[in-house]
């Protein structure tokens, strides 16, 4: 079994990810807590990026697409794919809307999703 390294902070952000999204991945609704991970919507560059309003909480495979960019939440706040995807099982999330926190300062920040999904969408000559 492999190490998983653990970045300073991140077992309380993790923790307050898992009460802000009632315990489910955002994307799929998995409840399976072992597999729920938090992630950085911006990449992670210290204890100041472990920001409610900078996460997601993302079942662990979910959470690998986003921050290899083969997945994204559009303006529109809907699931967005890489083309690589759209012949695999995970076209089933194109378009879903991601269920987010109901108090609107845990949200993700819409201009973070923003840059994400413009990054994501330049890395495969989609704009």
């Amino acid at each position: 079994m492999r190490a998983v390294a653990q970045r300073r902070g991140q077992p309380l952000f993790r923790a307050k990810l898992l009460d802000a999204y009632g315990g489910r991945c955002a994307i799929t609704g998995c409840s399976a807590v072992e597999v729920l991970e938090a992630a950085h919507v911006l990449p992670y560059k210290g204890d100041h990026t472990n920001r409610l309003d900078n996460g997601l909480l993302l079942r662990a495979d979910i959470h690998t697409l986003f921050d290899c960019q083969l997945l994204w939440i559009t303006p529109e706040h809907t699931v967005a794919l890489a083309p690589s995807l759209l012949a695999t099982d995970y076209v089933t999330l194109l378009g879903r809307l991601p269920s987010l926190p109901v108090a609107l300062e845990h949200r993700p920040n819409p201009a973070h999703l923003a840059e994400h999904a413009k990054a994501c969408m330049a890395c495969h000559s989609l704009q």
